[in-house]
């Protein structure tokens, strides 16, 4: 069986000590964030993801304060500024694709943002960010269900 070939999609969320290291700047609590939706894995040293995870934070929170969804050259900006570098355009446009396949965040319009549970009136982003998991949880359980009540019935 091509087990590979099976693989719609995966979730991982880590349960990770929330120390007050963490809490001492933006960095560290962007990386833990990263962490612990198992968006990166330990000891990774890439940063891209973490420049594009924190500048659509930036963005998400801004919004609060009438600022509005990110097309790709804002986000690029963004990551400069947190960068100080000029950042890779391939590799971001990379690291929001892969975050739009988690059904993290989606595109409008060309608009970045993240993804909000269907009656959510608010921008909380832990409310959505729960919907997010729960959902790919529930529907992995689904099968999973499935697969042991076949299994029942034939031992």
């Amino acid at each position: 069986m091509p087990e590979s070939e099976l693989i719609r999609g995966e979730c991982l969320v880590r349960d990770l000590q929330f120390n007050e290291e963490v809490k001492m700047t933006r960095k560290s609590l962007v990386r833990w964030l990263a962490l612990s939706l198992g968006l990166i894995s330990p000891n990774e040293t890439r940063a891209g993801l973490l420049e594009v995870l924190e500048a659509l934070l930036y963005f998400h929170f801004n919004k609060r304060h009438g600022g509005a969804d990110p097309d790709i050259y804002q986000i690029l900006e963004k990551v400069k500024e947190i960068k100080k570098e000029e950042p890779n355009p391939k590799a971001v446009r990379y690291h929001l694709l892969q975050l739009k396949k988690l059904g993290i965040i989606e595109a409008k319009s060309r608009k970045y943002r993240f993804v909000l549970a269907p009656m959510q009136e608010d921008s909380n982003l832990a409310s959505a960010l729960s919907y997010v998991y729960k959902q790919r949880m529930d529907s992995s359980f689904e099968k999973i269900k499935k697969a042991l009540s076949l299994l029942e019935k034939t031992l």
